[in-house]
């Protein structure tokens, strides 16, 4: 019997690696957006980024006035004390004159003892603070908004990672899909062959031999589309998982994907894109730049003035007597630390250094992994030719056995042969179409050709 096979046509690079019909596009996407959507890792990094903005908004409210109310009210009992001798100094002042004017007009007084803690006193004042002159506040802003191109760097690092796997997931359950379609074909050959023997062994033209060895072959494809069919499961499973659905929720098997592999595509790229990876570094080093530049203005003082309106006194009274305001300036000027504000210095230089030799040995190591994704890619293509030749003659040799068994010009173990070759062929020609389609999906990973 004659089984009709598709052999696929190719896939483009650089850029984008597909150019597919918009049909199966869809498809694919659709599931890439449901995965970019609902991944659970994906949205905590995503609160990382908004934390970041925020920190952002907090720094830049340190740039404006700062206002607070305040109150304190205090009761106290004994405590230190100091005596002030009133009646000592005045008394005997007070009786001179009193006998000099001969009236009684100079009371006397008593000494006075003052108490350090205050009892029945209170303080409400409204106080508003102003920076003038501070580099910190400046430079904190500067970090913080470099924080947020970091976070969103590592989103991207994030989301094209997932992208990969979605696709390769993909692949793999269509994959499996073909090969359980290529064991239940082979089971159908199969099974014809063993109702052939037994037709002709009832004619007294084949052994009992010729009937059990073809049922012992359906048992065999019997036993592998079982474990092709479990495979499905699983990737399906897997599938869903990466998408954040149940896990027996059921995959739209977009198989034209197959269809669309080129054996004779030559792939090349020239200067990767701009990989996140360095994005992410470059950011960390203007990060630990600018925090280099806050540390080194140590020496510029910082100048803030500030402004209290309130009520202060014995008694809690609101009144015109309680009433004050004090406003002036704060200035600040750190002079010595014991070569505190140096080594701190020396740490972020030797943070920028290392970050300068880390960027140069992940630049290194993603152009390794471009070139790697390329040569896997172009070497999948080959590979995918010479299955192509594979399952064409594989399957002329079929058709050519199954006609000289029908006519009792060949052996069953010919026939049988004919087809294990033909199976086997056929899985391996859908191997090699999922490896195009995983190897171009590293290769669109690797130069971050995919957009969001």
């Amino acid at each position: 019997m004659k089984r009709s096979l598709s052999v696929p046509i190719v896939i483009g690079v650089a850029g984008s690696l597909f150019a597919p019909s918009a049909a199966a596009q869809t498809v694919l996407d659709e599931y890439i957006k449901k995965g970019l959507e609902g991944n659970v890792a994906l949205h905590q990094k995503t609160f990382d980024r908004q934390r970041a903005e925020l920190d952002l908004k907090r720094a830049k409210a340190l740039f404006y006035p700062q206002a607070s109310l305040n109150s304190q009210y205090t009761l106290a009992t004994g405590g230190r004390t100091q005596d002030i001798p009133i009646g000592d100094l005045l008394n005997n002042v007070y009786s001179t004159l009193n006998q000099l004017t001969g009236q009684n007009k100079f009371p006397q007084v008593d000494n006075q003892s003052i108490a350090f803690l205050p009892n029945d006193f209170h303080d409400t004042r409204l106080e508003v603070v102003m920076p003038i002159v501070n580099t910190d506040i400046y430079y904190n802003r500067a970090i913080k908004q470099e924080m947020i191109r970091n976070q969103q760097a590592d989103i991207d690092i994030y989301k094209r990672e997932l992208v990969k796997n979605i696709k390769e997931a993909y692949y793999q359950y269509l994959q499996a899909g073909k090969a359980v379609d290529i064991y239940t074909n082979a089971l159908a050959l199969a099974s014809e062959n063993l109702r052939v023997s037994e037709k002709l062994m009832q004619n007294a033209m084949a052994t009992k031999e010729s009937v059990l060895r073809a049922r012992a072959q359906v048992s065999q494809v019997k036993a592998s589309l079982i474990a092709a069919t479990n495979q499905q499961l699983n990737a399906a499973a897997y599938f869903n998982c990466l998408l954040n659905e149940s896990l027996d929720a059921p995959v739209i098997a977009d198989t034209t994907l197959f269809n669309r592999v080129n054996t004779t595509a030559n792939a090349s790229v020239d200067n990767p894109v701009q990989r996140e990876e360095l994005t992410k570094l470059q950011s960390a080093r203007r990060v630990v730049g600018t925090s280099l530049k806050m540390n080194r203005h140590y020496l510029v003082p910082k100048l803030s003035a500030f402004y209290n309106i309130g009520f202060q006194g014995f008694g809690f009274h609101l009144n015109s007597d309680q009433f004050y305001q004090l406003g002036g300036l704060q200035f600040k000027w750190d002079l010595f630390k014991a070569n505190d504000n140096k080594y701190r210095i020396r740490q972020s230089e030797l943070d920028l250094e290392q970050l300068n030799t880390q960027y140069k040995e992940v630049e290194q190591q993603l152009s390794l992994q471009v070139r790697t994704s390329l040569n896997n890619y172009r070497s999948a293509i080959q590979m995918l030719a010479a299955r192509t030749d594979e399952v064409q003659s594989a399957t002329e040799t079929y058709r050519f056995a199954e006609r000289r068994f029908r006519e009792g010009q060949a052996l069953q173990l010919e026939l049988i042969d004919a087809r294990t070759q033909l199976t086997n062929a056929q899985l391996n020609y859908s191997l090699a179409q999922l490896a195009v389609l995983t190897r171009s999906a590293e290769l669109e990973r690797a130069t971050a050709a995919y957009k969001f």
